[in-house]
């Protein structure tokens, strides 16, 4: 039941799988789960990408669309992704939350008018 959007595919598809690729990078080479879900809500459909990952601290989710911020290794990330992916969203009239909790994992909604 979601409705179709006017958008650039192609921005859309590198925001989610810069999302989709840092939860994997989350999970390290245990066992975890990814789910990508969506659904309408408010007029407004709604990408969510959950991960089972390591999860991040508040101070963390506070710098984590600043550019060239990593919690990554040196060398394994510049900390671009998440930055571009915001200006993505934005410019395509929409926004993404975080929700995370340390040990437990991260979600992400990409949020986007219908209209």
């Amino acid at each position: 039941d979601i409705p179709n959007i006017l958008t650039d595919r192609n921005q859309l598809e590198q925001v989610i799988l810069n999302i989709v690729n840092n939860g994997i990078d989350a999970m390290g080479d245990g066992p975890g789960r990814l789910s990508i879900r969506t659904f309408l809500e408010d007029n407004r459909i709604n990408i969510t990408i959950a991960d089972t990952g390591k999860g991040m601290e508040q101070e963390i989710i506070e710098k984590i669309f600043l550019p060239f911020f990593t919690t990554k290794e040196v060398g394994k990330g510049t900390g671009l992704g998440l930055s571009v992916s915001y200006g993505i969203v934005k410019s395509l009239g929409g926004k993404i939350l975080i929700e995370s909790t340390p040990g437990r994992g991260s979600t992400f909604t990409i949020v986007l008018p219908v209209n």
